[in-house]
């Protein structure tokens, strides 16, 4: 059999392979979710299991299988892999069940971790869109249930060491995006064994940068838990305000949305930006301050006379940056004015930003 030939691109047959895989895996999972769900006459666990096996193997095997042989990835690969990635924790889940175990933190970490390894391994190989992306949120959420088993009580009470935690592997996931530009460990792997072009590499970077900037932004969001103390429908330990992580949420943020404004793309610069409305909401509200202050003294009147510093700053002619996207991509000195010479870098999280 052929599969250069039976994969062979074309515009329509490429969309129905899009719709089919959409609703094979839409079909499978209802038809998972219903059975599990006590609304009678349900599956056992090892039905359940081998209905996710099924759905999840095809998609993920296939979208791989046609990648391998086809020159380029097409939108339908991107789409079985993404959608086998998404479906690769409820089976490992499902698996648990049917083994008689539970959903304990050690559980949570290891299928989390497959996952980010699967995702990481897809994109890698397939240049699957998203792929780094998925792999450092699960990484994220893995790193999370870890440490949720090691500290006593669980994480949620001990927010302070919680955040902490997040900003290390926030920053861990910034090192990983560099060593992820930098390198094509599996280049061996790919069709015709070639390494993976610039552009695809800077995007996997973009994706990885994502994922910490959620990371970092998570950490100083946490105070926004306070609000749910107010509803008595939840009963969860909040997280207390606290000038450090206000400043670090704040930082995070712009820093967020600095880098995907400067370099165009788009996950970065969504995460900042909720980021920033959070942050807003905390310290505009007082969140979780128990006799909150109306007076522009302090957070608002700092916040504008230090926008207003740096732009007035950004008009003086001696002032000039080294070009940033020069230095991380080697594609020139770095000296100069920030963007001066540059092409506009490849997309990264969902390609160029709005």
């Amino acid at each position: 059999m052929n599969l250069s030939r039976l994969f062979a691109p074309d515009d329509g047959r490429d969309a129905m392979r899009t719709l089919a895989g959409l609703l094979l895996g839409a079909g499978f999972f209802m038809a998972w979710a219903r059975k599990s769900g006590g609304l009678g006459n349900g599956w056992g666990d090892w039905g359940l299991f081998f209905t996710l096996l099924i759905i999840t193997v095809f998609l993920y095997g296939v979208g791989l299988l046609g990648r391998l042989n086809t020159a380029f990835l097409r939108p339908w690969q991107s789409v079985y892999v993404v959608f086998g990635i998404v479906l690769l924790p409820f089976m490992l889940f499902q698996f648990i069940y049917a083994v008689g175990g539970s959903l304990s933190d050690l559980n949570v970490f290891w299928v989390l971790l497959v996952t980010a390894a699967a995702a990481a391994f897809a994109a890698f190989i397939a240049d699957v869109a998203y792929g780094m992306l998925l792999a450092s949120i699960a990484v994220v959420i893995s790193w999370s249930a870890l440490w949720d088993k090691i500290l006593s009580n669980g994480i949620f009470t001990h927010y302070g060491i919680y955040r902490g935690l997040l900003v290390i592997i926030g920053i861990i996931l910034v090192g990983v995006a560099l060593a992820v530009y930098r390198s094509d460990p599996l280049a061996r792997l790919r069709p015709g064994r070639t390494p993976a072009p610039e552009p695809a590499r800077w995007t996997r970077a973009h994706d990885v940068i994502t994922g910490a900037a959620i990371a970092g932004v998570a950490a100083g969001a946490l105070t926004f838990t306070a609000f749910f103390a107010q509803a008595s429908v939840f009963a969860v330990q909040v997280a207390s305000p606290s000038l450090l992580w206000d400043i670090e949420l704040l930082v995070a943020s712009l820093l967020a949305v600095l880098w995907g404004a400067r370099f165009g793309v788009r996950g970065p610069t969504y995460v900042g930006a909720i980021g920033l409305l959070i942050f807003i909401i905390n310290v505009g509200s007082e969140v979780g301050v128990d006799f909150p202050q109306s007076t522009i003294v302090g957070w608002p009147l700092i916040l504008a006379l230090v926008g207003a510093g740096l732009f007035m700053i950004s008009l003086l002619p001696s002032v000039e940056t080294p070009d940033a996207e020069a230095t991380l991509r080697g594609t020139g000195s770095g000296s100069g004015p920030t963007g001066a010479g540059t092409a506009p870098p490849a997309g990264g999280t969902g390609g160029s930003a709005p």
